[in-house]
């Protein structure tokens, strides 16, 4: 590690007890009310298909369902690309185990089924169950019932907003530093993008290779890289030792390399977060930022 001049205000002496105060001050969390459900998206979504799930209504309650729903689907084709979602599944094609071989299931959007696609398509809306639950009233309205779904499915897409949370956070401070002292600076910078807007090269160890963020300050360049890390795993040694390869391919004179992590996830793996703080001149959490080693290590050119 680098040591750096804001560390004695912190009253770290020592590289032991600069990563304790690393380990000690990692966040319980980042996450903000907006983290748990994307509303705006599960509702533009559903009103997206609002037409033909309220067609699918007209089905609640009913005997004979299946013969029902197939005159549905000659009247409304453009009801079929709403059935894998009913059982929370995104796509168009759904494969089953057969014991003669799976079975695929297609619901792509026509103008006009045949006979042998509807029996097909309302076999599996039988078998999968949705059918029963539609015809004993246990879904009052399937608009209603397809929001409970889209929630469920976007909640998937946490572990992505936990990311995108913490570069939105880090970009808070990069921007504050870079309007400060006047430089600027790159997000999702490729060595491409690094090339034609800063006319600087930077080594890279795959072709797809984006940083985080990239600043200018025109006489040196910083790569950085951030997340977060809530749980443990052994994917955080892999991690680290990506992070300090990074380090070696990247640094040079010209360019120094920033990783910016945080979770008590590291709390499962500090062998491997201490090793790579060890190797590479730069390891820091949310809070270390918010004490000024960020800005001091770019203002000072370090």
């Amino acid at each position: 590690m680098k040591y750096i001049e804001k560390y004695k205000s912190m009253k770290l002496n020592s590289e032991t007890e600069i990563f304790e105060y690393l380990i000690n001050s990692l966040k319980d969390t980042i996450r903000t009310y907006d983290f748990f459900v994307a509303w705006e998206k599960v509702l533009e979504n559903v009103s997206q298909i609002e037409v033909s799930l309220n067609i699918l209504n007209s089905l609640i309650g009913k005997d004979d369902i299946q013969t029902k729903l197939k005159d549905l689907i000659k009247k409304y084709p453009e009801i079929v690309p709403v059935i894998p979602l009913l059982i929370a599944v995104r796509g168009m094609s759904i494969k089953v185990a057969n014991i003669d071989g799976d079975i695929e299931y297609s619901f792509s959007k026509k103008k006009i089924y045949t006979d042998e696609q509807i029996e097909k398509i309302v076999f599996f809306a039988d078998k999968s169950g949705l059918l029963k639950v539609i015809a004993d009233k246990s879904i009052k309205n399937l608009v209603d019932y397809a929001i409970g779904v889209e929630v469920g499915l976007d909640t998937n897409a946490r572990k992505n907003r936990s990311g995108t949370a913490m570069e939105n956070l880090i970009e808070v401070y990069v921007k504050a530093i870079c309007d400060k002292y006047k430089y600027k600076y790159l997000t999702q910078a490729t060595a491409n993008k690094i090339s034609q807007e800063f006319r600087k090269v930077v080594s890279t160890d795959k072709a797809d290779r984006h940083f985080d963020f990239a600043i200018d300050t025109e006489k040196k360049l910083y790569l950085i890289e951030v997340n977060y890390y809530g749980g443990g795993g052994s994917k955080l040694k892999s991690v680290a030792g990506e992070f300090s390869s990074l380090f070696s391919l990247v640094k040079n004179d010209n360019t120094s390399f920033i990783w910016i992590t945080d979770g008590k996830g590291w709390t499962t793996a500090k062998r491997p977060l201490l090793e790579t703080f060890h190797s590479t001149d730069f390891v820091m959490n949310i809070d270390m930022i918010k004490q000024g080693l960020l800005d001091e290590i770019v203002k000072n050119g370090l």
